[in-house]
Order: structure tokens, then sequence, then C-alpha cells
């Protein structure tokens, strides 16, 4: 046998099994004395909760760790799908059940530490939040248990056994699809029918709307109903029949679905939608002739009469039935009016989409709630030719809904971006979408149903820091997710992979370390529930305007938004956005001024809004680049008011937004840094006049030094260690402090 295998795997399999004895002998040994210390301390009263939750974690991973050293040639074949293992494969998967197993052992022993210093006083541990998932209740922007405010954590495809849910999330769900119709009067597959009549309402979770693969009865009785489809759902959403066919879904499903615990967190009406429709870029192509015919009622109603159209078109179209435009659109016409409206249109259609699917679901059940899985980058990047309305999307739905994801680095793209040259990792996406987002719908909750913190298709890291996993889900919570489900958990309970998948290489259930710190800082976050839905709700005073017709329009209008917004993010105040339709449905008094930069195409309607605002008090601190023109380059009348206040550069906003607050920090805290160079995100709520509590994250790749002053002599602790702490310390690259300052 030993003839027949390469000579490396050979020696490998010899070391492996020596290291295995004496990996099962250290393990063990640890989880004995970890076990030993868990019952020492609960006889003290001290809680032992996140142990616990460590000790499971490495009984999981001691399975996964198992079946890689068994699986090394399989492991091997994955590893060489991707690109950063690709030439790296074998010794790669080689090293990984040694590297599994040594992060185990690291973990036991530094639970066992935390307890040493818990038995000896030197550490104050908090009370754990056990939570129990089918005693949840949603009110408003709140996930709540005992009528606190909790946070929900749980991955992809994990199984549900009570192995992986004692510590690691509960979430239940429903599957569905319209391939599981069988005919045109609606009949469902046994398959179906028989889980939503049986299977029991355990535990909070959602349902997801699958569209792809539509039964093979509908396709081949409306074959056209393949055009305009994109990745994750099969059927073009302007065909009628399209509609006819989810309706009877609906009505066969929903009303038998009321009320049961597994959809408390809503249906999912549509998987990461989007409508690419220029050409060369990602997942594009063509429209059907139902939405060519949409796209000239559309235009019709927008501009009323084919001369209107021909002015800014720069067309001699005789009638609107004439109106042709070629799909996938070329960028060359980036600018135009007929970018603009395509664009823009493409938006509506979409939205229209949502608003069916959102209103049959309310209708079969009024109880109903609902969430859309949107990609945030669509509304973070430039580019508008996807046919997402972000706004509309958030405002529609009851739940928030997205599947944000941060990285910090990209196997595909060898061009360094310029986030890399002062942040650790890239958190446009993630900050900037949930600001938004939050400012659209304060009163919602936040789900992320697919987080991308830890893996995407281009990120990929095996030797990914526990420390950047609590960076990126803490400054999520704090940002207003209240429950996420992270990608993802391919792995059965004996470790082997359930799916062959090309996501799987470099995955979180690899990475004993990163699993285990995701579960001790959501601990961390639920043993503070109260004071971290308190930072949640803080007031956002500075807002930052941003408008979609500029978004349409200028190419790189979401850079300069971020830049915008990346100016005024490091100063301890919650930052907002501002747009037409959070100017014409939210009380003014929720900021004190706008910021509108680099803003130059509105519609008259925004600009209109914003004249609004001025005449009622409302502040401004803008450019001279900003509300020009119309949508089609006409000009506009200038906003006029003595509140406004005109700037020429990045640092002038910050000084102007910074003055306009009204309310005073009652403790500053100070980065030691340049501007252009910070990177501490911080924020902070006042528990009463004499005592606040700081939420401090360091995204940057450089350790900077902290100050914390006040007139007043102050008392400072490290919340979750119960530990002292001086008003000025030394924050590490990704480190998280959650500090009380109180005055002595």
């Amino acid at each position: 046998m030993t003839k027949k295998l390469p000579l490396l795997i050979f020696i490998t399999f010899l070391f492996t099994g020596i290291h295995a004895q004496t990996f099962e002998k250290n393990f063990q040994k640890e989880k004995k004395a970890l076990s030993t210390l868990i019952q020492k301390a609960k006889k003290k009263g001290i809680d032992v909760y996140k142990e616990q939750t460590t000790l499971r974690t490495a009984e999981i991973c001691y399975r996964f760790a198992d079946w890689d050293r068994m699986n090394i040639k399989k492991n091997t074949e994955l590893f060489k799908k991707v690109k950063t293992y690709r030439d790296s494969a074998d010794q790669v998967a080689i090293e990984l059940p040694m590297r599994e197993e040594k992060e185990i052992l690291m973990m036991l022993e530094e639970a066992q530490l935390s307890l040493q210093k818990a038995l000896k006083g030197e550490i104050k541990k908090q009370k754990s939040v056990a939570i129990d998932w089918a005693n949840l209740e949603i009110k408003e922007n709140d996930i709540l248990y005992k009528n606190q405010p909790v946070f929900l954590a749980d991955y992809s495809w994990k199984p549900s056994d009570k192995f992986t849910t004692d510590y690691h999330g509960q979430l239940d769900g429903l599957f569905m699809s319209t391939a599981y119709i069988t005919d045109s009067k609606g009949d469902l597959k046994p398959k179906l029918v028989s889980e939503i009549e049986n299977k029991l309402s355990k535990t909070a979770g959602f349902v997801f709307i699958n569209h792809k693969n539509p039964p093979k009865w509908f396709t081949k009785q409306y074959p056209e109903t393949s055009i305009g489809k994109r990745r994750y759902f099969d059927y073009d959403i302007d065909h009628p029949e399209t509609k006819k066919l989810l309706d009877l879904l609906f009505k066969n499903t929903v009303p038998q679905i009321q009320g049961k615990k597994y959809s408390q967190l809503g249906y999912m009406l549509v998987n990461e939608p989007h409508w690419h429709t220029k050409k060369g870029e990602w997942d594009t192509g063509a429209v059907s002739t139902f939405t060519h015919q949409k796209f000239k009622e559309y235009l019709k109603e927008k501009h009323q009469h084919i001369d209107q159209l021909n002015a800014v078109w720069g067309s001699n179209f005789t009638s609107f039935d004439e109106v042709t435009i070629e799909v996938p659109i070329d960028e060359k016409l980036l600018g135009t009016a007929q970018w603009y409206d395509w664009c823009r249109f493409n938006q509506i259609r979409g939205n229209e989409w949502f608003k069916f699917l959102n209103d049959e679901i309310t209708h079969y059940d009024p109880t109903a709630k609902t969430h859309i899985k949107v990609m945030p980058h669509l509304f973070t990047n430039n580019g508008r030719t996807h046919g997402i309305d972000l706004e509309y999307m958030t405002r529609l739905t009851s739940i928030i809904g997205n599947d944000a994801g941060a990285t910090y680095s990209d196997m595909w793209n060898k061009k360094a971006e310029p986030w890399k040259a002062r942040y650790y990792f890239d958190f446009r996406q993630l900050c900037m979408s949930y600001d938004f987002m939050k400012s659209v719908s304060p009163e919602k909750v936040m789900f992320n149903s697919e987080c991308h913190f830890i893996s995407t298709i281009r990120f990929r890291d095996l030797y990914l820091k526990p420390e950047y996993a609590r960076a990126t889900y803490w400054l999520a919570t704090t940002f207003g997710m209240n429950a996420v489900q992270t990608w993802f958990w391919p792995r059965g309970l004996d470790g082997s992979l359930r799916k062959e998948a090309k996501g799987y290489a470099a995955s979180i259930t690899q990475m004993p370390s990163v699993l285990n710190e995701i579960t001790l800082t959501f601990a961390d976050l639920n043993a503070n529930g109260a004071s971290i839905a308190a930072l949640q709700k803080q007031r956002k005073p500075i807002r930052v305007f941003q408008s979609e017709t500029s978004a349409i329009n200028v190419k790189l209008y979401m850079d300069d938004v971020f830049a915008t917004y990346e100016s005024v993010l490091f100063d301890g105040f919650p930052i907002g956005f501002a747009t037409k339709g959070i100017l014409e449905e939210q009380n003014h008094n929720q900021w004190d001024v706008i910021l509108i930069r680099k803003t130059p195409n509105v519609t008259k309607e925004e600009r209109d809004a914003l004249q609004s605002y001025i005449d009622k008090g409302g502040k401004i601190v803008m450019d001279k680049e900003s509300i020009l023109t119309d949508e089609y380059g006409r000009k506009l009348s200038p906003l006029k008011g003595s509140s406004i206040v005109f700037v020429d550069d990045l640092k002038e906003f910050r000084k102007q937004a910074l003055a306009s607050v009204t309310i005073k920090k009652p403790f500053d805290v100070q980065e030691q840094s340049e501007l252009s160079n910070q990177s501490c995100i911080w924020r902070y709520h006042q528990v009463n006049e004499d005592q606040a509590i700081f939420s401090i994250v360091n995204v940057g790749h450089s350790e900077k030094e902290i100050n914390i002053k006040s007139s007043k002599k102050m008392k400072i602790k490290n919340i979750i260690e119960g530990t002292s702490s001086k008003a000025n310390f030394v924050m590490q690259p990704l480190e998280v402090r959650y500090v009380q300052v109180s005055l002595k």
C-alpha cells in the first residue's frame, strides 16, 4: 500500500497518527481541567457561561479536526479551488488539523486562565444570558428575552442537533419555492405540505422564499418567462404569469404558517436581488418585451409628451411606442437622459416587485413580518445599473434585511485598495449601509441573514485573527444589527463535509479560535444587552445628504459620499443620512445639521425638500458643487437661506458639522493621531449626568493611544472584565474596549 502513496502523504500519515495520540491526551487533560474549574467557580457563584461555550466549541471543533486529519486528500482538492491556496493546497491540507488542534488547546487554556483570574478576584465576570430562542419577542427595534434586549447569532446550514444549538444558535426556519407547485391549480408537492402540517413551532426563525427553478409545467407553458432572469431568480419579474405563480404559492402556504415561531423573524422575500443591465458587468443580461413595454409606459408617465422626452434625450421619436433602448446598456451613455431614465426605471420596477411580494404575504397573514436579503455593497459602491433602491426596500419591509460583509483582502483583485493605507479592514459596506438603513427606518430590527464578515467568494483567510471577528461583529451590533446568521457551516455533526462547496475551504468551520471568539463576543453583547441597545438608538445629529439622482448620473458619487461620511465618523457622534424621503417623513429635530458635498444632480423634488427644511430653520453645510442641476442637467434654483454655510474642503465640513451638534459630550475621547489617520470608532450613551458608557473599536492596522478627558475627576471601568482602567490607554489593532466612565 505504501508504494502507491506519495512519500509525503505516507510520512504525513505516520506523523499525524503520532500527533493525534498526543493531541488526544492533551485535549482530554485540558478539557478535564476546565470542567473542574467550571464546577469550582459555580460553587463560588461565579458566572461560567462563557467557559461552558468554549468547552462546547472545543468539542465541536475536535470533530472537525478529526475529520480533517483523515481526509487530507479531500481537503487538498478543496483548497485547490481557492486561488490563495491553489499552489500550496497539499501543505495547507496537511497542516490544517494540527493548526485546529493547537487552537482548540489554546482556547481551553485561555478559558482556564479567565476562571483562575475570577477565582482570585483579579477580574469580575458579568452575569451572562442563556437565551431561550423559544421565548423571544420582537418589539419595535428590539428583540427581547425576558423583557431585555438580546442579540441573536447562528450559522447557515448548521445542524439542528442539541450538540450544536446549545451555545451556537437555535435559528429555525422553512424553505419554500415555486418548484413545489405541481400544477396551475396551485397544488403543492406532498413534501412541503407535510412539512408545514407537521413542523413543530419551536424556536424563532424565518421563511426562505426561493425564486430558482420554477416548475417545469410553468416554464413549458410560458417559456418566455426565463428572459430577464438573473442569478437566484429564474423568471422575469415583469411577466404577469410570474406574479400568478407566486400567488399560488403564498395562498396555499402563508395562512398555515401564520403564528409559527419559525416565521417570527419574517419571510425573506428575495435572496440577494439584483437586475444588472450594463454591458460587461457581473450577471448582466437582456430584459423581456414586457420590461421594454413597461419602460415605455414609465417614460410616458414621466415625460407626459414625446416632445419633452425628445428634448432631453436628443431624439426624434414620434410616439412613446417608438422609443427603443439597448439593454444591456452601454456605459458611454453615463450622464445622459437615457442613462438616467433606464437606471431609475430599473429601480422602480424592482421596487414594484418587492411591493407585490410584501403585499401578497401580508394579504394572507396581516401579522407577518418581511425582509429582503439585500447586498448592501450595491448601495455603498458606485454605480446604479443594478436596479436596487435601498431606501425604498428598507422602508417597505417590517425587518431590515441584508447580507452585509467586511473584508481585508481580495484574492481576485491585485490592485491595492486606498483604504488599506489606513485601516485593517474595509468597513465601508458595513458601517455606511447600516447607518443609512437605520436612518431610513430607526424603528425596526435589523437581521443580517447571510453575514460575510468571515468569508466570501473573494475573501478567504484560513489564518484570520479572532480579534477581527470580535471587531466586526461588535461594530455591526453597535451600529444596529439585532440578529445574524453567518455564512457558513457546511459540516455535519461528525465533522464531515455535508455538501461539495467552493466556499468550504478556509471558512468558519476550519477556524476554531474564530468560532469561539464569535460566540464569546455575543455572550458579552448579551450580558450588556440594554446598554448595547441604547447605543444603537442614539440620535444621529450629523446627517450626510445622499441622492440617488447623483448616484445614477455621477460615476464616482458614492466614493464622495463615503469620504464625507468618513470625515465625521471618528468623533463619537452617530452619523446618519438625509434623503428626500427622510426629510419629508421624519421629524427634523432628529438631527442638527445636514452635509451636502459633491452632489450636483438632484430632482426638483429633492431640491424642494431641502429648501423646505431650510425654511423651517434647518442648518446645511455644503459646497458650491452641489444642487446645481436636475436629473437631466437642467439648472435648478439655488438653495437659499441664512442657515446655509458654504465650505470648500473636508476639514471645514468636519469643523462645521461638529460645531453644529447641540448636545455636548459629558466626556471626550481623544485619539492621539492626525485627523487623516484616525481609526478608533467610538460611540457612547449617557446613563445619567455623572456616568456614560463607551464602545471603542480600533479598525486601523496600528496601535492608537486613547485619552478620555473631563474637567472633573473620573473613575473608569472595563465593563467586560470588571477591572479599573486609566484615562489614557493604548488600543491595539482590532481591539474592542467597552468602558464605563463615572465622575467621582
